[in-house]
């Protein structure tokens, strides 16, 4: 027998299980799951049983995480990912913890949940005399889908939890109630091929082992003790070290300083502190957003207009404008013309309009930056 394969074996042998850990709400009953080697092989409801030797995770409820994928500039320190997300949170972001599923260049994919919670959850593993390792939003319990695809997991009663993503590879979550099965998810849902799995525990799992957990673990705060005469050296050759490696480290990040500020400043131009880039960032990301929604509301107009035009054939259209936010358009023509098609075109997209008929002509503005 070779030796890869002897390692193999004992990497076999050495594998711990896990124990997985979901809160339920106060009206339902925690549940636990013990894995093995990929598959669940026992689960159950309350108090978990003694497992020697588990690695343990909590598995956060999917309807209590909120997920996100925001730009970053580089270099950004965890206690700063709330302040990408103040404009999008109904809350505030120090009530909640904020993990990094994710990184990309200039991107960060972040979940959060509310700091109360995750400290409770915690304290009754604590209680139950768990160290937690790992914690993980339920979502990531689903294997990764292929581009264009997606995961539907039915527990039964409360929340369907999909997960999915798009051709762009861009990854999607969202927890749907089961008051709405009847209806199916619309925008990008509506997109994906889907495949369904139902139970407590969905079937096949993700790869635990390789799952980034969203918050740091914490660990128990033991009291030292006394070294023995003559063991001093070795924790001094140690801090030496340490000083040595930090001086070092602190060097290199004094020289990336500058190309990180340079990258930061081709994107957004001179900023002179950390917020003023990340509030930049968020200003150019929404002015991109509300340039396609207005091209997306423009094209919609367009197809409407041409319809109607073929439907209202003594009607031409003889002047049209788009100064980036009012779309103008001057029609020629000799019948009477009913503004509520007008008024209907714009409803149906959100967006205001103006009629103006003077006997053969008739004038439109369509405002794509107000409320209809």
């Amino acid at each position: 027998m070779g030796p890869f394969m002897k390692l193999e074996r004992w990497r076999r042998r050495a594998a711990r299980p896990w124990l997985l850990l979901r809160p339920g709400t106060p009206a339902e009953a925690w549940q636990w799951a013990r894995v093995e080697q990929g598959r669940v092989q026992a689960s159950g409801s309350g108090a978990p049983p003694a497992i020697p030797g588990a690695r343990v995770a909590l598995v956060l409820p999917g309807e209590r995480c909120s997920h996100f994928q925001v730009a970053a500039p580089p270099g950004l320190k965890r206690h700063e990912w709330p302040l990408l997300l103040e404009d999008r949170l109904l809350q505030s972001a120090e009530d909640l913890a904020c993990g990094c599923l994710a990184r990309e260049p200039g991107w960060l994919q972040l979940v959060c949940v509310e700091q109360a919670l995750l400290d409770a959850w915690l304290a009754q593993c604590a209680e139950w005399q768990l160290d937690v390792l790992r914690c993980w939003a339920q979502f990531q319990l689903l294997p990764v889908p292929e581009p264009g695809a997606a995961w539907c997991w039915r527990q039964g009663a409360g929340l369907n939890l999909f997960v999915g993503r798009s051709v762009e590879a861009r990854q999607h979550w969202l927890a749907w109630p089961v008051e709405l099965q009847a209806t199916t998810p619309g925008g990008v849902w509506s997109e994906l091929e889907t495949q369904t799995v139902e139970g407590q525990w969905p079937e096949p799992l993700a790869t635990l082992d390789g799952l980034p957990s969203l918050f740091e673990r914490r660990r128990v705060q033991r009291q030292a003790r006394p070294l023995s005469p003559g063991l001093w050296r070795l924790p001094a050759a140690c801090l030496a070290l340490a000083v040595l490696w930090a001086g070092l480290w602190g060097s290199q990040q004094w020289r990336q300083q500058d190309v990180y500020q340079a990258q930061v400043e081709a994107v957004v131009g001179p900023v002179t502190s950390l917020r003023e880039a990340t509030q930049r960032i968020k200003q150019q990301r929404q002015g991109a957003d509300e340039r396609q929604l207005r091209s997306r509301q423009l094209q919609h107009l367009q197809a409407e207009l041409d319809g109607w035009l073929r439907a209202n054939a003594s009607w031409q259209l003889s002047a049209a404008q788009f100064d980036g936010q009012r779309w103008t358009l001057r029609l020629q023509g000799h019948e009477a013309v009913d503004e509520s098609a007008w008024q209907a075109m714009a409803s149906a997209i959100g967006v205001a309009v103006q009629v103006t008929q003077a006997s053969d002509e008739l004038n439109l503005t369509f405002d794509l930056g107000g409320a209809s």
